[in-house]
């Protein structure tokens, strides 16, 4: 995942450079809804990595995973391609990859500077253990009722996960928020953000120890927790009912909430 991102903020930073020279864009815009499905008894993990675009996946009692994508664009659609040329889904062995990418070389950034300006939001509901590791550029992540591990991550956009806690869950972003909501366990997670806060509700037993660096932003906790502060920076510290499971944070500016699941109801 790391070494992903850098990838993105090095492709984006040149995205930004070269927007200037391009010419104006012209024609028709189009839209386009695709719908597939694939048997879920196979199928043990989900990657999706998207340019411009939401990524939304819903926990649902089904045999099945189901995608509903809305396709958004200048690129014009091809009836006989398969998800009409708009974007790839693959089959790799129990993993299932969709998204865009580059002939080839598998998933890849080089679409982002495609003239097309093309969108993709994409809504998956697949069986609540299946795992999950989901990237965006520009958009949000969202997952409802997820019991696997899960990995989300978005340059410009927030991050919006709503976990079961039975597995880790690693939530970054860069320009946006990180909230996140432990609905019955809590078996550890990894939180970043640059330019936005994070906000975590946790149940009420969970077991954990937590590793907090801080530079600009409020603190709040209702666990009971040590607080180390230095000029330019603050540390936070403590075990929480035993401290079984490591909660990282690492925010830049930005608040930090750590809450109850109780509080939220």
């Amino acid at each position: 995942m790391n070494s992903r991102l850098r990838n993105v903020y090095f492709l984006t930073a040149l995205l930004l450079a070269s927007a200037c020279g391009r010419e104006s864009i012209v024609g028709p815009r189009h839209t386009t809804m695709i719908s597939r499905t694939w048997p879920a008894a196979a199928i043990h993990q989900i990657k999706v990595f998207e340019v411009s675009g939401t990524v939304r996946v819903e926990a649902a009692n089904t045999d099945k995973i189901s995608l509903e994508a809305t396709v958004r664009g200048r690129k014009r659609p091809r009836s006989e391609a398969e998800n009409q040329g708009l974007f790839n889904t693959e089959l790799d062995g129990d993993t299932l990859r969709i998204g865009r990418r580059e002939k080839k070389r598998g998933f890849s950034f080089h679409f982002m500077f495609d003239r097309d300006h093309t969108t993709v939001d994409y809504v998956l509901k697949v069986p609540p253990t299946v795992s999950l590791d989901l990237g965006t550029v520009n958009g949000r992540v969202v997952t409802r009722g997820i019991e696997g591990a899960t990995e989300a991550s978005s340059v410009n956009g927030t991050i919006d996960v709503e976990v079961t806690g039975a597995e880790e869950l690693s939530a970054t972003t860069v320009n946006g928020r990180v909230r996140a909501k432990f609905t019955r366990a809590f078996n550890g997670a990894k939180f970043k953000s640059v330019n936005g806060g994070v906000e975590a509700f946790l149940p009420n037993d969970a077991s954990f120890t937590v590793d907090l660096a801080q530079v600009n932003g409020d603190f709040e906790a209702a666990f009971p927790l040590s607080i180390h502060s230095q000029p330019g920076s603050r540390r936070v510290s403590g075990e929480v009912n035993g401290g079984q499971h490591r909660l990282k944070i690492v925010t830049v500016n930005g608040d930090v909430e750590l809450m109850k699941l109780s509080d939220q109801l």
